[in-house]
């Protein structure tokens, strides 16, 4: 455990910047404190002494970290600082809305023209919703991990994610099962339309399975990636740090920027 932990945590709480950001910050702090009170060690200066030298040195005060937080603030907080939190909230969700409304009118429009909808399974328009909500949802986790770079609650956005990616998936199987228990039924009625049914049944249940495989497998990898990239940051904040971040109990959501209050706090340790 670093000797300076406890001051890396007490400015962890008083940063505002993003975890990456924040992470680089204090990983450089603490090479810059280590190698300071190292120096003045092997001048013949007591180990305590060397390490209060270092933190009087280096640590900054409260005005360098309010300019920290306004230099890595992101460009996107830096455009719409001028509106109001209520105001930004209703612009956000209402361009999530129309993103979406695009996504399923291109689906509709891409259908109509492959001419897929002629014969399609009545569980199409399902999938093609849930793809839909998938959408919405892998757009929601996007802008805010990596434009507002927001980071709270982004567990919670992952397991919607996974979430619609397997009911979409389920959705699509279960309604080429229950298509073709239809089709069974129909021909034990009706043995001589076994051709042409069969001709109908074919095309709908691939264009079915096809879509919910496709849309499955883009959620997952939708889910994967910023999964694994809020793994790795988050278990490097949580090393640096010298403790595992809250709300790490199985079965509690995780956040790799818990909400925490602002406690202001010296930011010196004391000899």
């Amino acid at each position: 455990m670093s000797a300076f932990q406890p001051t890396l945590r007490r400015l962890d709480r008083d940063l505002t910047v993003p975890i990456p950001d924040r992470l680089r910050i204090l990983r450089e702090l603490e090479f810059d404190l280590e190698a300071l009170s190292g120096e003045l060690e092997a001048r013949g200066m007591p180990p305590e002494q060397a390490r209060a030298r270092a933190l009087d040195a280096l640590v900054p005060d409260g005005a360098t970290l309010r300019e920290l937080d306004r230099l890595h603030a992101s460009h996107y907080r830096r455009l719409t600082r001028h509106f109001s939190p209520g105001r930004l909230r209703t612009i956000e969700r209402s361009a999530l809305i129309l993103a979406t409304v695009v996504v399923l009118f291109a689906e509709t429009f891409l259908l109509l023209r492959a001419d897929w909808l002629g014969h399609a399974s009545p569980f199409l328009w399902p999938v093609l919703g849930l793809g839909t909500l998938l959408f919405a949802a892998i757009a929601t986790l996007s802008f805010r991990l990596w434009v507002k770079r927001d980071h709270q609650d982004s567990a919670a956005n992952l397991r919607v994610i996974l979430f619609l990616s397997g009911l979409t998936l389920a959705t699509g199987i279960f309604g080429a099962l229950a298509d073709l228990l239809r089709l069974a039924g129909v021909l034990e009625a009706e043995p001589e339309l076994a051709g042409s049914l069969l001709l109908e049944w074919l095309p709908a249940s691939s264009v079915l399975l096809s879509f919910s495989l496709l849309l499955a497998l883009a959620g997952g990898l939708a889910w994967f990636i910023p999964a694994h990239w809020l793994a790795l940051v988050s278990g490097a904040h949580a090393e640096l740090l010298g403790h595992p971040l809250p709300n790490t109990r199985p079965g509690a959501p995780r956040s790799l920027d818990p909400a925490r209050p602002h406690q202001p706090a010296s930011l010196g340790e004391s000899s």
